[in-house]
């Protein structure tokens, strides 16, 4: 009997480790791949700069003929008086979303082997302005993954 338990412990433990082999890896995202920056605004940096910057990163990509968006978000802590949000913003978000794997292939060959020196002073200039308004504090790849 203590024979039989312990081997179903085992294999009940197998299964369940294991129940992540199955997941995709971000090359067969099936959704729209994106890189995720979780931010907080700097002292003396504004939301309206750093919408600024958001706003020149997607023309940058959009310029250069790639379909991606960049989506800001502002995330807040909750008011733990009534469950809704607090007024005050926790960290900001960028979320840069190629439209599929294809896309964001596409744009790592471009990215690593086609930039001109005015891409160069161009992706600059939107990083400049991030940088006077927001420091990134995590970094994420995620699969957007559609419903």
């Amino acid at each position: 009997m203590k024979y039989l338990i312990t081997t179903l412990a085992i294999i009940t433990l197998n299964v369940y480790a294991n129940d992540h082999i199955d997941l995709p890896k971000p090359s067969e995202c099936k959704g729209s791949p994106a890189s995720y920056y979780v931010a907080k605004l700097l002292e003396g940096g504004t939301i309206n700069g750093w919408l600024k910057a958001t706003k020149m990163h997607e023309a940058y990509y959009q310029d250069r003929g790639f379909d991606v968006n960049v989506v800001p978000s502002i995330q807040y802590l909750p008011n733990e008086e009534n469950g809704g949000p607090s007024d005050d913003v926790f960290r900001i978000s960028t979320h840069v979303i190629h439209k599929n794997v294809s896309e964001l292939e596409r744009w790592n060959k471009w990215n690593s082997n086609e930039r001109t020196d005015s891409d160069k002073k161009d992706y600059d200039a939107f990083v400049d302005e991030y940088d006077k308004n927001n420091e990134v504090t995590a970094k994420r790849f995620v699969c957007m993954l559609k419903s």
